[in-house]
């Protein structure tokens, strides 16, 4: 796998300076989702104990059936390299990004793109974290009941790992064009995570898959909606239709 994924790298024939450029800039957007996002991201981390008010114990019998095998799992190993992998997935995609393209323009955009959806990430896990306030599983296996313990769906682990390693993904793809072992790497690391998070009791496995969706869909969403080539250069204008016109687009996608 290790070998496959350096070969890939290698073979890649180097990006002209004019052709890296794969992502459009806005600012007068891009700030102001930014600061949202961040505000949504870390503001409620402070405010737990004031938004959360425990209220277990609770029988395992409110756990839907296809959840309740994962109580009883509490491995701290798994918690540390669940959270050790999770970083990494943040880091890596920057790191090989700047490997790529060097300290330029692009790799300016890529980052501005990149902590963008990481934060558009983190406000929405923390939005559903901190509404549906679900213990995890350690809390019915009596093991803690801390107010940060009912932050259970869904698992920000897993989100983010998704999230980073597919917008990673994106962002070599639009700039290298169709290739397998991003979207390889994206999905083995985050399951791993996933299954992780599960064996350390910190979540259900509910709380990943829908982790994982949703981390999946900003990924690919925020690079999508900043991409060139999602519309391409093209014109506006007005055609006839059925007596009346319509207000049409010309160009590629």
């Amino acid at each position: 796998m290790r070998a496959s994924v350096l070969l890939a790298l290698l073979t890649v024939a180097p990006v002209r300076a004019e052709d890296a450029s794969v992502y459009r800039i806005d600012l007068a957007w891009d700030i102001p989702v930014s600061a949202v996002a961040a505000a949504g991201t870390f503001v409620p981390f402070a405010l737990t104990d004031s938004l959360i008010h425990p209220h277990c114990p609770c029988p395992e019998s409110e756990v839907p059936a296809f959840d309740r095998w994962a109580i009883g799992f509490a491995s701290d190993t798994a918690d540390s390299v669940s959270t050790i992998t999770a970083v990494l997935a943040v880091a890596g995609p920057a790191a090989l990004d700047l490997a790529d393209v060097g300290a330029s323009k692009p790799f300016l955009e890529d980052t501005v793109v990149f902590a963008e959806t990481l934060l558009v990430n983190g406000a929405v896990t923390n939005l559903a974290k901190y509404t549906v306030q679900r213990p995890i599983p350690r809390v019915y296996s009596g093991l803690t009941n801390a107010p940060a313990d009912y932050r259970s769906f869904y698992s920000g682990h897993t989100s983010a790992t998704f999230a980073a390693l597919t917008a990673g993904s994106m962002t070599w793809t639009l700039r290298h064009g169709g290739t397998w072992w991003p979207w390889v790497v994206t999905v083995v690391v985050g399951v791993s995570v996933g299954l992780e998070r599960v064996y350390a009791g910190r979540h259900f496995p509910s709380d990943v898959l829908v982790g994982a969706a949703a981390g999946t869909l900003v990924g690919l969403g925020v690079p999508w909606l900043h991409s060139r080539a999602r519309l391409g250069p093209g014109t506006v204008g007005i055609a006839p239709a059925n007596g009346g016109a319509l207000l049409v687009w010309g160009g590629r996608f």
